[in-house]
């Protein structure tokens, strides 16, 4: 997925990044030897650690979309498929993540929406060329 850089902290010896995707703005831990720089957009895969079911109520049938409150990011994403240990969950055409399907509470069908949150500290961000 494309990631565009526009804030950059240090948390002790981690690098922080924040930016915008496509479906809104993600933060987490930059894991790369050279720190992001701001205004750049990069390539980049997540590395989730102990999401968390998140229970967002919809009202009616919205878009993928990540965001962030404080040190929690929440991600809501499409159930694109499944097998007997991982959801896939859409976000854009080039964004899927794996979810174990223990994390979610109540079984997901394709085409459902999945909502999950991370704190930001086990959520590691990776760049990479193409």
């Amino acid at each position: 997925m494309r990631f565009e850089i526009d804030e950059v902290t240090q948390h002790g010896l981690m690098t922080i990044a924040a930016g915008r995707t496509s479906v809104g703005r993600l933060k987490g831990i930059w894991k790369y030897e050279s720190p992001p720089v701001i205004g750049k957009g990069y390539h980049v895969e997540l590395s989730i650690d102990s999401p968390c079911q998140a229970d967002i109520v919809q009202k009616k049938r919205v878009s993928p979309s990540v965001y962030f409150v404080e040190d929690t990011v929440i991600f809501q994403g499409i159930c694109e498929d499944m097998d007997e240990d991982v959801y896939y969950i859409r976000f854009d055409i080039d964004w899927i993540e794996m979810l174990d399907i223990d994390t979610i509470a109540s079984q997901k069908k394709k085409g459902e929406y999945l909502s999950f949150s991370a704190n930001v500290y086990g959520i590691s961000i990776y760049p990479y060329t193409l």
